[in-house]
């Protein structure tokens, strides 16, 4: 009885693990959805746009789990230390997870960037600018004296031409990533740009990774593979794996 005992044993304990397994990917799913749960993605349109500019990426990061925030805000009328100053109280009323990822749009990584001059609220964890004119814009040096350019745009557009703004802009104090597209045009540069900011513009010293995508200034926020870069650079602070990533 004794042998016998022994033999079922470990067929007993062979059974528990396959049957148990199924549980054990459960619980690993459902604390994969609890850590992005206790996560908030906000995003910060770019110029000349609303919010609604970025729910297609808000309705990705819903999807993938993670709480989001669409950060609205009015450029013709308030200026860009305003405009920095209320992403901050913004995410003060509206965040309520125990960490926060920022994401902004051409001139919504200009925003992110200003209001380090302030204090973020505890809990910020990676920032990631899409196409952001890190450098003077070169459309923005073209059309500073234009008067509805200037109307459109208000204070933030006369900013992205002064060399002197730059100067003095914070570089973000957090691990930050930077997408910039080269799906251009030649009409206004002559270099890679996309259509909008040229590709060299986009890089910031100090940036943990920086990838590029074949896609246009204007849509580059609704592509599915910048969804997946960002999510990638949240989970790991790589938007590429590393065999295909280039941060140069």
């Amino acid at each position: 009885m004794r042998h016998a005992s022994f033999c079922i044993l470990p067929a007993l304990f062979l059974f528990a693990r396959v049957s148990g397994s199924p549980e054990g990917e459960i619980s690993e799913a459902s604390m994969q959805k609890t850590v992005k749960e206790k996560q908030t993605v906000v995003l910060v349109h770019g110029q000349g746009r609303t919010r609604f500019s970025m729910v297609i990426l808000e309705k990705r990061f819903a999807s993938a789990g993670f709480r989001t925030a669409n950060f609205p805000y009015n450029q013709a009328i308030h200026s860009l230390n305003e405009i920095s100053s209320q992403l901050i109280e913004f995410i003060e009323t509206k965040v309520e997870t125990e960490s926060y990822h920022l994401i902004g749009h051409s001139l919504g990584g200009i925003l992110i960037r200003d209001a380090f001059r302030k204090e973020y609220p505890k809990g910020l964890g990676k920032v990631i600018m899409l196409a952001p004119p890190n450098r003077p814009a070169h459309l923005a040096k073209l059309l500073q004296g234009n008067p509805i350019y200037r109307w459109m745009t208000g204070d933030s557009g006369q900013k992205l031409s002064e060399e002197a703004f730059y100067e003095t802009l914070p570089v973000p104090t957090v691990p930050f990533g930077v997408i910039a597209g080269d799906k251009g045009q030649k009409l206004t540069f002559n270099e890679p740009n996309d259509g909008v900011v040229t590709v060299r513009s986009t890089k910031l010293e100090g940036m943990a990774d920086w990838a590029l995508l074949n896609h246009g200034h204007t849509f580059i926020m609704n592509c599915r593979d910048t969804f997946e870069c960002c999510l990638r650079f949240i989970e790991t602070t790589r938007f590429l794996p590393s065999e295909a990533n280039a941060t140069e």
